[in-house]
């Protein structure tokens, strides 16, 4: 609209950002969970304890070292290399013993970080720094079952890495072999997707309600049969913590996305920690800081992307991002350094923005998802509320942003309430 009077604000239309997690793929019917991703790798593990129990030996193989050296014999750990087994799958499967779940960013950390003390108390890296000798033709770290994961990574990095036996150069193993491991979930996140036939279908339809929802106006439609969005695509932009593409690029007028971690379709995904922690000061941080998400993302994301968050100006307020939507993600504290940026830029406690958490009442696991999501929108408020300068404003953040409809926790806004509007 144009002013009446020079000077006066020009409003843009109002744009908003849907902050996307696993959960949104979830509830597309993708089976991209990490859970279900780790029961194909405990097959490969399976397969090869029954081979092991039907007889005394493994059978002769030959393998292949990252170097392109040659190497042959029936040695476990030859047959696990084969598999494609890294690693990662015996350090996160053992993890899940001790957590009930899988927390991979947290056991990531507890491995490469020096400050991260394991159950025994004493790191895990040095742990199997003190363990190492150098090998022989009498002395050579066999790999037997049951599969340890510290024996696992010994075994490794003497086999297949000439590893010798430095905690800086073992940690260049676990990332190249966190490299490997990557390289796998992305391989089972493309075959979800091309074993589903409804995904695009499901993700278009979820997309299409979540912008659309407590807009002033319908601000996306999606043209099938013409290939391209219209209404107003560009004021919504999408900020996805999945490997996945929630909208087609293919398309004319398409939403602007990043996906923060990388796509599957691009074979350049990342699994990396929280760097806000790790001391600068202790053992070997110049090899630790590359498995920080800030490190790893710097590597992935060399061709610059537009902003998708449009500033708080004092001098210019209503023109910031209107609304930033949430949905699918578990609001994890490995990922509020993104949510602190975002609320810094729309100055959260000064400007207009609004913030809608949305939630799925029918979960497959029976929880309470509502009263999860009031308490996990508290720690994230709250605790971004004590980032601010003034701490009077941190303290009240939460109440004044209920207090001007500016905080909403809803049902995702599905005809069925549960869009897993088909599967295969």
């Amino acid at each position: 609209m144009r002013p009446e009077k020079e000077g006066e604000t020009i409003l843009l239309p109002d744009r908003q950002v849907l902050v996307l997690g696993n959960g949104f793929d979830l509830q597309c019917g993708l089976k991209s969970s990490f859970a279900d991703f780790m029961q194909t790798r405990i097959a490969r593990v399976k397969k090869i304890e029954d081979i092991l129990s039907s007889s005394e030996d493994l059978p002769l193989i030959t393998v292949r070292r990252p170097d392109g050296y040659e190497l042959h014999g029936n040695n476990l750990s030859y047959f696990l290399w084969g598999e494609g087994l890294t690693v990662w799958d015996f350090i996160l499967f053992e993890d899940k013993q001790q957590r009930a779940w899988y927390d991979v960013e947290e056991c990531i950390k507890d491995w490469v970080d020096y400050s991260s003390p394991s159950a025994s108390g004493t790191p895990h890296l040095r742990q199997i720094c003190d363990a190492f000798e150098p090998p022989d033709k009498d002395h050579w770290p066999y790999l037997q079952g049951p599969i340890k994961a510290d024996q696992c990574v010994l075994a490794y990095a003497t086999d297949f890495y000439s590893w010798d036996g430095q905690s800086g150069s073992l940690l260049d193993i676990l990332l190249d072999q966190l490299n490997y491991f990557e390289a796998w979930f992305a391989t089972y996140i493309k075959d979800q997707i091309r074993f589903n036939d409804r995904y695009p279908f499901n993700v278009n339809t979820l997309i299409d309600y979540l912008a659309n929802d407590e807009m002033p106006e319908r601000v996306l439609d999606m043209a099938h049969n013409e290939g391209r969005y219209s209404a107003s695509p560009e004021s919504t932009d999408i900020l996805d913590f999945n490997y996945t593409e929630p909208v087609n690029r293919r398309w004319k007028n398409s939403p602007t996305c990043l996906n923060v971690h990388g796509l599957a379709r691009a074979d350049d995904i990342i699994f990396g920690i929280d760097g806000t922690n790790i001391d600068p000061e202790q053992e070997c941080y110049a090899e630790i800081v590359k498995f920080t998400k800030t490190y790893r993302i710097m590597a992935l994301n060399s061709i610059p992307h537009p902003s998708l968050v449009r500033p708080y100006l004092s001098s210019d307020p209503g023109n910031e991002t209107s609304t930033i939507k949430f949905f699918g993600h578990s609001l994890a504290e490995a990922d509020y350094s993104y949510f602190q940026a975002i609320f810094d830029e729309v100055s959260l406690y000064e400007s207009n923005t609004r913030l809608i958490f949305y939630y799925n009442e029918r979960r497959p696991d029976g929880k309470n998802a509502q009263a999860e999501m009031f308490e996990k929108v508290n720690h994230l408020i709250t605790t971004y509320g004590q980032t601010l300068d003034n701490k009077d404003h941190g303290r009240n953040l939460l109440h004044k942003l209920l207090l001007e409809g500016r905080l909403v926790i809803k049902q995702v806004p599905t005809d069925s309430h549960e869009v897993h509007i088909g599967n295969n």
